[in-house]
């Protein structure tokens, strides 16, 4: 038997597998650090959104909150008690670490009380609230 062309093959075949390029898989993760869906577009490069309803801030890249908890600014992942999607930020001209440098400015530009009503609270349109007297 002449083993000569199935040598060949064989040799041929083993160089083009070593030969070729190795296969490689891709997974493309497109990953956007932007805004939250509670708050509203921001422009390219703003840190901060200043959050009147807890009188703080929300740090977009770290996507926490800042808030003064007693006489300090400390960051949280959640805020008790508040929904974001209730949430009126508006973004801050501020780059750096510390948004709470113009804290003055922001506090007396957008800063509005929160009004709880209890659920019996007679402030609506009629004495139980509902329109009727």
């Amino acid at each position: 038997m002449n083993y000569r062309p199935q040598l060949f093959a064989f040799v041929f075949g083993a160089f083009a597998a070593l030969a070729a390029p190795a296969a490689h898989a891709q997974v493309g993760v497109n990953i956007q650090i932007g805004h939250p869906a509670w708050g509203p577009a921001v422009p390219q490069g703003a840190q901060y959104y200043y959050v009147p309803e807890i009188d703080g801030y929300y740090d977009l890249a770290a996507r926490n909150y800042i808030v003064q908890r007693n006489g300090r600014w400390s960051r949280f992942n959640n805020i008790p008690g508040y929904n974001p999607a209730n949430f009126h930020p508006v973004v801050v001209d501020y780059r750096g670490r510390q948004p709470w440098a113009q804290y003055q400015d922001h506090h007396a530009r957008y800063y509005r009380p929160v009004v709880v009503r209890g659920r019996n609270d007679n402030r609506g349109p009629g004495r139980n609230g509902h329109g009727r007297r």
